[in-house]
């Protein structure tokens, strides 16, 4: 039978409604299939369940994550012992820490702070007034958030993704003048009268500062095996020099004779032991204090002052910048730059001289010749 017009036009439309069917049809087939849960007897699972559990583990997650005070109170196990043994450093930072705290919260989490947190705190403690501070307070929080970036021990993951960095970085500190104050001939005088009025073993811990212009906190925990290696020689430890490297310090005659004395009445291993048994020194505030007291220093004048003064008498001296680091411990040149001005002075000394004796050497009273195309 041939098809009319009217079966022509509805051909396509008979074709689509059966190609309906057949994927109607395959779908309930694959629905009737019995899936593999149901062939093993297990129930199927739900997605509803295992997003629930997805979530319900996000929430533990967040819950147990380490907090501010979490990573205060590692910085303070881990970190802050390897830093100072001066006891009141150690208080003064862990005020700057609870300050931290304060300020971006202690039950903040780790992985929640961000550079603007960071740079919100630095700018509100500077507008208080303390500039200096805000900058010692920002190199101690980058300390800390370089700790999150690492598994502590016994764990396997860092307290915070390396992905977000360190929130302290690019943050601009305050503009500091360098303070440095070399003591004159006459002020050094009256330190040593000083200390000679001052009874106790921590007079000649300040002595010992002075002649070998060593960091305070490398005196006070000098050990008498330092200088029994190399007789004339202190060789101090890593451990106790802040580079982290051994420095071998020569001795000159009047710091020799100093150990002498004191390892007459030597006890223990601490050259200058401190007030509780078997620990040695643990400050020098209450002697310097006597010592401005005494000298009329004011109170702008530091115990440090001491080592940039032994640098200062080197470079007046003549001593090279590259000898005067090395008798410093310094590592790096450019810490030894500070004093590159002092350094210039012997040889301005010297070649005022050398000017003086050239232009007497001439006949007194001749006129001075203008050398070829000078001014006249």
């Amino acid at each position: 039978m041939i098809p009319g017009p009217q079966d022509s036009a509805s051909a396509p439309i008979q074709a689509a409604a059966n190609r309906s069917s057949l994927i109607t049809a395959s779908m309930a087939g694959s629905v009737a299939t019995p899936s593999v849960h149901s062939r093993a007897g297990l129930p199927k699972p739900r997605a509803s369940k295992q997003r629930n559990y997805a979530r319900r583990s996000i929430r533990v997650s967040r819950r147990t994550a380490p907090t501010i005070q979490d990573l205060i109170d590692r910085y303070i196990t881990d970190h802050l012992p390897k830093k100072s043994a001066v006891k009141r450093r150690v208080n003064d930072e862990k005020v700057m820490l609870a300050e931290i705290g304060d300020k971006l919260g202690k039950h903040t989490k780790v992985a929640e702070v961000h550079g603007g947190d960071i740079q919100e705190m630095h700018r509100r403690i500077t507008e208080s007034g303390r500039p200096v501070r805000a900058n010692r307070i920002l190199a101690i929080c980058s300390k800390m958030f370089s700790l999150s970036l690492m598994p502590r021990a016994g764990e396997t993951l860092p307290w915070r993704n390396a992905a977000l960095g360190n929130p302290c970085k690019g943050i601009e500190q305050n503009h500091e003048e360098a303070k440095e104050r070399f003591f004159s001939q006459a002020e050094l005088t009256a330190i040593s009268d000083a200390l000679a009025r001052y009874t106790g073993g921590a007079a000649d811990c300040v002595r010992l500062i002075m002649l070998t212009g060593c960091r305070p906190v490398e005196a006070m925990k000098a050990e008498w095996e330092e200088f029994d290696k190399e007789p004339g020689f202190w060789i101090k430890p890593s451990a106790h020099v802040k580079q982290r490297k051994t420095h071998k310090l020569p001795l000159n005659p009047a710091a020799i004779e100093l150990i002498d004395c004191l390892r007459r009445e030597r006890k223990g291993k601490w050259i200058f032991p401190g007030v509780k048994p078997g620990e040695p020194l643990t400050g020098l505030w209450r002697v310097w204090d006597f010592i401005r007291r005494e000298t009329g220093l004011g109170k702008d004048a530091r115990l440090y002052d001491l080592r940039h003064t032994f640098a200062s008498v080197g470079a007046g001296g003549g001593l090279s910048l590259p000898i005067i680091g090395r008798l410093l411990g310094h590592t790096q040149p450019r810490t030894t730059q500070r004093y590159a001005h002092l350094a210039d002075d012997p040889l301005r000394e010297a070649a005022e001289k050398i000017g003086r004796v050239i232009t007497g050497a001439g006949t007194p009273g001749a006129p001075v010749v203008p050398l070829r195309g000078g001014r006249s």
